[in-house]
């Protein structure tokens, strides 16, 4: 299973603070590939709401390029990545805002953004869940998650009440059984690691 968190950098920060931050974010990574789960990063910067209409100032019309998505969220530098969805692996651009990736936005149709992906527990989602609850914490009935498939096998994926367009994205170590999620009790301690906003009508 490759990480959620996965990333290559093309550019890098000149500040010596914003390398040591990297560093620190990549070791968290390195735990999540070899089965444990990463502490939630520390949060950089007030609160940012994932809602049905969109994430901070991206929502459906956000054209996809660094300028763009940089003028629409003023505070984070857009870098481009190489980042893993539950299916494949592909470019896109991580926002970083005090040198910690909080969001990855990935290219959509006709030249907008796609799906944004929220890795920081900085982020809020519909209903108040956080980075790092567990699924009982985030208040989500079993019956709402899917296995994950592929990249994200044995990976609850549950939807967000009230906001059809957002996805959760848990965890549970040591677990990636193909037939099926665990039991309640197990399924109850799975922890958030991934916020996602798609533009409505559109796939993660």
């Amino acid at each position: 299973m490759i990480s959620l968190a996965a990333m290559t950098p093309v550019r890098r920060f000149n500040s010596g603070l914003a390398a040591a931050f990297s560093a620190a974010l990549l070791a968290a990574c390195s735990s999540a590939i070899e089965g444990g789960i990463a502490e939630p990063p520390p949060t950089g910067g007030p609160t940012l709401a994932i809602t049905a209409a969109g994430v901070g100032g991206l929502d459906a019309s956000t054209t996809y390029s660094e300028a763009s998505i940089e003028a629409v969220m003023p505070g984070f530098d857009a870098e481009p990545v190489t980042m893993a969805t539950e299916q494949s692996t592909v470019s896109a651009l991580a926002l970083f805002r005090n040198g910690l990736q909080v969001l990855q936005v990935l290219p959509g149709e006709d030249g907008r953004i796609g799906a944004v992906h929220g890795v920081s527990a900085s982020l809020r989602g519909p209903g108040g869940s956080r980075i790092g609850m567990s699924l009982e914490e985030a208040r989500l009935p079993a019956g709402s998650c899917r296995e994950g498939t592929g990249n994200w096998l044995g990976m609850p994926i549950c939807s967000a009440p009230g906001a059809p367009n957002v996805t959760y994205v848990f965890a549970i170590p040591g677990y990636a059984d193909p037939n099926g999620l665990p039991d309640d009790a197990t399924l109850a301690t799975a922890t958030l690691q991934r916020i996602i906003w798609t533009p409505a009508g559109t796939a993660s």
